[in-house]
């Protein structure tokens, strides 16, 4: 039984390791933000891929975390070989609500096939929108 029960997991993360294997760098990144909120990172991007039939966008941990960047490869799972898709730049977007950055980390860098970007991480998601609930000042001429 435990033999079975070992089997099972090492099939499991065998098959786990070959899914993540299959996916690539997305073509391009066109826009991203990084904010926390309600005490989670939130990381969104938008961005492009080559052709139609691309699936699971992920944004995944790049490199062990550098002093101040928390870097992140934007990937997504292509289409079968075989699959007949459309042949065009076609928009991507995906969104990561990970636990909030050590300290120190204050910005993140997304990275694609063919750029990169680079964004800080804000604390007040919302701030800018408050200031519209402000009435306007009118001085006295």
């Amino acid at each position: 039984m435990r033999w079975r029960m070992a089997f099972a997991c090492v099939a499991i993360v065998l098959t786990a390791q070959g899914a993540l294997a299959a996916s690539k760098l997305i073509y391009r990144i066109d826009s991203a933000t990084a904010y926390v909120e309600h005490g989670k990172l939130v990381v969104t991007a938008s961005g492009a891929v080559k052709s139609g039939g691309w699936t699971r966008p992920v944004l995944r941990l790049h490199a062990p975390l550098e002093a101040d960047t928390l870097v992140l490869d934007f990937s997504a799972t292509p289409p079968r070989s075989k699959r007949v898709v459309v042949q065009a730049i076609l928009p991507i977007t995906v969104t990561l609500k990970a636990a909030p950055p050590h300290d120190g980390t204050v910005q993140v860098k997304l990275v694609s096939e063919t750029n990169s970007v680079i964004v800080p991480i804000t604390f007040a998601r919302h701030a800018a929108s408050a200031t519209t609930l402000l009435r306007p000042v009118r001085f006295a001429r």
